[in-house]
């Protein structure tokens, strides 16, 4: 169960942030972030393979998929982590004002259907290289382990008052 924890706690603090106005302790959180996701990336790869346990030729053209994929949830963790840092910025401010309120949850909302269409591109892709089950299968995973990395994250941030 250890790996599987490594494999989920990475992704949700994945890439060290370009975006300006960090402190020089929320930069260096990333940058360890980023570390750690450097070092998991190849036991979560070799986790997804042993769960799909895909031929030489599905590998060939699913790896791709796959890694396109891991590209684009970079980027979505990114986008999470400036807008939960953007919610602690205004809750340890103090109480947090409808606008600001209003922002956020429209950034996390945007967030949701960006990757729910991009989950569905990527299924679309395997579907045409890989047996359905199989690409069926590597969504479960990565379902559970975003769920799980989510209701980490989740139960870190106090309700907004």
């Amino acid at each position: 169960m250890g790996l599987i924890a490594a494999l989920i706690a990475a992704p949700a603090w994945s890439q060290e942030s370009k975006s300006p106005g960090y402190t020089a302790d929320e930069a260096a959180s990333f940058a360890e972030m980023h570390a750690l996701e450097s070092e998991v990336g190849p036991e979560k790869r070799a986790f997804v393979e042993e769960q799909l346990a895909l031929t030489p030729p599905e590998g060939a053209k699913f790896w791709p998929i796959y890694e396109a994929y891991q590209e684009a949830l970079r980027g979505f963790n990114q986008r999470r982590l400036d807008n939960i840092l953007k919610y602690a910025r205004a809750y340890n401010a103090g109480a947090i004002d409808d606008a600001t309120a209003t922002a956020i949850a429209e950034d996390a909302l945007d967030l949701e259907k960006d990757e729910a269409v991009k989950m569905e591109h990527t299924f679309r892709k395997l579907r045409k290289v890989i047996p359905a089950v199989k690409a069926v299968r590597y969504l479960q995973v990565e379902n559970k382990l975003r769920a799980i990395v989510r209701f980490e994250q989740a139960a870190q941030v106090p309700l907004a008052d």
